[in-house]
């Protein structure tokens, strides 16, 4: 009987070595899995912080862009203008010179023809009244005066009168020095 006791006890304790064996091997394999996990988890961290980082660069590096792009729309803006631009004594010698051409041509209408006719006339009901007149030009105008005053235009006179002439005529171009946009460099 001690035998028996001592085979059963000796199976016993083979069972205690084979489920102690499987519980080592299972806690073995759970080192390993959580050593493995404990890596993958340190290399997402890794991987993690390294996106971190480049997303912060890469919001560092947009809003610059963004400020860039922003200078160079204002920049465009400001240095091609969406009209040619004409320099402010080109555009007082032309002033100038249409003026007197102006001047010429009416001045060698009324020489031509030294009288005009005025007429008018308007009916009322079944009664019409008619009026004329000649009128002597040469008795009016003087066409000497007016040839004179031709080339008189000061400077501040002319800009005067081209101040707004682009802008208010919609003339395609600006007067350099006249037409300018104002600038904050002010």
């Amino acid at each position: 009987m001690n035998q028996e006791r001592i085979n059963d006890l000796l199976h016993k304790v083979m069972d205690i070595k084979q489920d102690t064996q499987q519980v080592l091997d299972e806690i073995s394999n759970m080192e390993s899995a959580y050593e493995e996990q404990t890596g993958r988890e340190q290399a997402l961290e890794a991987e993690n912080a390294k996106l971190r980082e480049d997303k912060e660069r890469l919001t560092s590096l947009e809003v610059q862009l963004r400020d860039k792009i922003s200078e160079l729309k204002d920049k465009l803006v400001e240095d091609i203008p969406n009209m040619p631009t004409i320099p402010k004594d080109v555009a007082i010698a032309i002033f100038r010179e249409g003026v007197k051409q102006g001047v010429e041509d009416a001045c060698y209408e009324i020489d031509n023809s030294d009288s005009i006719e005025i007429s008018d006339s308007e009916c009322m009901g079944n009664f019409e009244v008619e009026y004329t007149q000649y009128v002597d030009l040469t008795d009016h105008i003087d066409t000497d005066w007016m040839r004179g005053k031709v080339g008189d235009y000061e400077e501040s006179n002319a800009i005067a009168t081209l101040k707004g002439l682009c802008e208010t005529k919609k003339f395609e171009c600006r007067i350099h020095g006249i037409d300018d946009k104002p600038t904050n460099n002010d």
